[in-house]
């Protein structure tokens, strides 16, 4: 459908494209709200999930070459997640350009960590990590479910 404006006229996204839109949003809203929880402070996440966390522990990271590596090495990662939840603005612009983007984020990585995340969580009585890995679950579902309804719009080169 076209719609005319002054500056000429342009092509609307259809209503699947706006879903696999709002999917890529919420996605990135999400990487970037843990990307930051966790880079500030592993122990600011614990926090926010209720974990005690006593100071022993905390005294522990600086005299334990294993555990400060697994600490800084978290943190590290979030802000991997971080970049990448900022990097999901990309495809609300060129949902077409950006689809490989989509895939990597919000299928490849989802899958993976949702897998690893929920199983042990359940595993080990874990809440947070399984939480965070049903989210991540969830996100790979939606964005599933974006991409294939979007599939033959893309193959056709529409947005």
């Amino acid at each position: 459908m076209t719609i005319n404006a002054w500056y000429g006229s342009y092509e609307m996204r259809s209503r699947y494209t706006n879903f696999l839109q709002v999917v890529v949003l919420l996605s990135g809203i999400v990487y970037i709200a843990i990307g930051v929880v966790f880079f500030i402070s592993p122990i600011a996440f614990g926090w926010v999930f209720s974990v005690d966390i006593n100071e022993d522990w905390l005294k522990e990271i600086s005299r334990d070459t294993f555990l400060s590596s697994l600490y800084y090495l978290s943190r590290g990662f979030a802000a991997l997640l971080f970049s990448v939840g900022l990097s999901m603005v990309l495809p609300l612009f060129e949902p077409l350009r950006y689809r490989g983007l989509i895939y990597f984020t919000g299928v490849i990585f989802p899958i993976m960590s949702s897998l690893l995340l929920v199983k042990n969580g359940i595993s080990h009585d874990h809440a947070i990590i399984t939480v965070i890995g049903i989210i991540f679950a969830i996100i790979l579902i939606l964005t599933a479910v974006g991409l294939v309804i979007t599939k033959k719009d893309a193959e056709a080169g529409r947005e």
